[in-house]
C-alpha cells in the first residue's frame, strides 16, 4: 500500500508555511495596510498581528503535536466538538484559502504585462498553475526543493530591497511612531492578519516531516521572517513613494521599483512577484491537496480523491482538483477585477479559524486532560482564550465600514457576502449531500461481503 513519505525537514516546513503568505498580492496587502495608520507607521500593525499570530501559532503547536495527522484542523475539531462542524469549518477555510490563489493570479497578470505586454495575461495564469500542479504530483521531495529555493531567495531579495531604499532615502522618515486613530490602527492589523495567512498551512504535512516536532518551529520561523520582511518593505515603501500614487495601483511594488531604479527596478520586482506567486501556488497546492486527501480518506469527499500516485506517492487527484478550482477562482478575479474581495475575504477567514482552533484547543484540555501534549502553550488557558477575545474583534473590524475609505465599503460587504454564501454551501454539502455519499460507500462495502465466500470455503479452497 502506497503512503506518504517523511522526507521533509525544518527548512522547508519554515518555506511551506511562509510560502502562502509570501504572495504577490502580499505586496498589495501591504499597501492596503500603509493607508489605514498615518506616515511610515504601517510597521506598526504588522509586527502587531504577527505577535498575535504568535500566540495563534502556540495554538495549533499543541493541536499538532496531540494529533500529528495530515487531517489536521479538521480533525481538531472533530475531537473537540463534532465531525459536522469539523467539516464545515475546515471547508470554508480551505475553499477560501485557496481562493487567495484567484487574487495571487490577478496581480501576477498585471505585474507580467508590464514586462510582456506582447504575451496574453491569460497565458500566465494556465502556465504557473500548471506547472506547479506538475512539480507537486512528481513528489514531495521536488515540491520541497522548489518551495525552499524560492521561498528563501524571496525573502533575500525582499530585505535587501528593503534596506536599499532606506538608505537611498537617508531614512527620512514621517511619523514612524505615530499610526493615528485607534480604529485605523485596529483595521490595519485586521488587515495585517492577512499578511501572515498560511502560516499554520503546515499541519496538514505533519505525516510528511521527518519529525512532527519541527512543525511548531516552522511556523514560529515562519511569522519572524515574514514580519521581519513585511515590516521592512512596508516603511521602504511608503517611504519613497505618496500613499495617494500607491493606493490607485494593484501592483505598488512595481511602482516602488522603478522609483527606486527605473527600468531595472520594474524587472527586478517582475523577478519577486514571480518567485513569490511560485511560492504561493506550491504551497498552496502542497498542503491543500493533503488535508483533501485526508477527507477523502475518511469519506467525507469521494474516494478517489485519497488515490496517491504508485511511484510518487503524492495525491495526484486532489492536486487536480486544487488546479480545477484555482483556475476557476482565477478566471473569475481576471475578468471581474474585484481582487480586494480576497484580501478582506482572506484575512476574515484567518481570523475565523484561529478563533475555532482556540476553542477547540480549550475543549480538548477540559475532555482529554490526561492526553500526551508533546508541546504545551504557555499561560494554561490564559492564550487560548486571549486568542479567541482578539481574533473575533478583528474579524468584525474587517468589516466595518471607515469613514476614511469609503472606496473599501463594497469589497468589504462582497468580502461578507461570500463568506456567507461559502458556509450556506459547506452546510448543504456536509447535512445533505455527505450522508448520501457515506450510505452509497456502506451499501456497495455490504454488497462486496455478500459476494465473498464464506471463510471455511475459501480455506477448503
Amino acid at each position: 500500500m502506497v503512503e506518504l513519505a517523511k522526507r521533509m525537514k525544518l527548512r522547508t516546513v519554515i518555506s511551506a508555511g511562509a510560502g502562502l503568505a509570501l504572495a504577490t498580492v502580499s505586496y498589495t496587502s501591504n499597501m492596503q495596510v500603509a493607508l489605514y495608520v498615518a506616515g511610515d507607521s504601517g510597521w506598526i500593525p504588522i509586527l502587531i498581528a504577527g505577535g498575535i499570530s504568535v500566540l495563534a501559532a502556540f495554538v495549533f503547536a499543541e493541536l499538532v503535536g496531540m494529533f500529528p495527522t495530515a487531517a489536521g484542523i479538521k480533525l481538531f475539531i472533530e475531537r473537540a466538538f463534532s465531525e459536522r462542524a469539523a467539516l464545515i469549518f475546515a471547508s470554508v477555510y480551505i475553499l477560501v484559502s485557496v481562493g487567495v490563489v484567484g487574487t495571487e493570479t490577478y496581480i501576477l497578470s498585471s505585474v507580467l504585462e508590464v514586462a510582456f505586454p506582447i504575451v496574453p495575461r491569460l497565458f500566465w495564469i494556465f502556465f504557473f498553475l500548471g506547472a506547479i500542479a506538475l512539480v507537486n504530483i512528481r513528489g514531495i521531495s521536488l515540491a520541497g526543493l522548489a518551495q525552499d529555493v524560492t521561498t528563501y531567495a524571496l525573502f533575500f531579495g525582499l530585505i535587501l530591497l528593503s534596506v536599499v531604499a532606506l538608505i537611498k532615502n537617508d531614512f527620512a522618515l514621517t511619523a514612524p511612531l505615530s499610526p493615528g486613530s485607534g480604529l485605523g490602527l485596529a483595521q490595519a492589523v485586521a488587515i495585517g492578519v492577512f499578511l501572515f495567512l498560511g502560516f499554520e498551512w503546515v499541519t496538514p504535512l505533519a505525516e510528511e516531516v521527518t519529525d512532527f516536532k519541527l512543525i511548531p518551529l516552522g511556523m514560529f520561523g515562519a511569522i519572524l521572517l515574514l514580519g521581519v520582511s513585511y515590516a521592512l518593505f512596508n516603511v521602504a515603501l511608503t517611504s519613497t513613494l505618496p500613499k495617494a500614487v500607491l493606493a490607485g495601483s494593484p501592483v505598488p511594488h512595481i511602482l516602488f521599483g522603478q522609483a527606486l531604479f527605473g527600468k531595472v527596478g520594474v524587472l527586478l520586482f517582475v523577478a519577486l512577484s514571480i518567485l513569490a506567486s511560485v511560492t504561493t501556488f506550491n504551497a498552496g497546492v502542497m498542503t491543500a491537496s493533503r488535508f483533501i486527501y485526508a477527507m477523502s480518506r475518511d469519506r467525507a469527499l469521494p474516494r478517489v480523491f485519497s488515490r496517491l500516485h504508485p511511484l510518487w506517492a503524492t495525491p495526484w487527484p486532489a492536486i487536480l482538483l486544487l488546479l480545477a478550482i484555482t483556475t476557476g477562482v482565477s478566471l473569475a478575479i481576471y475578468f471581474t477585477g474585484y481582487y480586494k474581495v480576497l484580501i478582506f475575504l482572506g484575512a476574515a477567514v484567518e481570523c475565523m479559524i484561529y478563533v475555532v482552533m482556540a476553542a477547540s484547543l480549550l475543549a480538548l484540555r477540559r475532555k482529554n486532560p490526561e492526553q500526551e501534549r508533546p508541546f504545551r502553550a504557555p499561560g494554561g488557558w490564559v492564550v487560548p482564550a486571549f486568542v479567541m477575545a482578539v481574533y473575533s474583534v478583528l474579524f468584525v473590524l474587517i468589516f466595518v465600514p471607515d469613514p476614511a475609505h469609503p472606496e473599501d465599503v463594497p469589497a468589504q460587504l462582497a468580502a461578507l457576502a461570500t463568506i456567507a454564501a461559502v458556509f450556506l454551501l459547506a452546510i448543504v454539502y456536509v447535512l445533505g449531500l455527505m450522508p448520501r455519499l457515506r450510505a452509497r460507500y456502506a451499501a456497495e462495502a455490504a454488497a462486496r461481503q455478500r459476494r465473498r465466500p464464506p471463510r471455511e470455503t475459501r480455506q477448503a479452497n
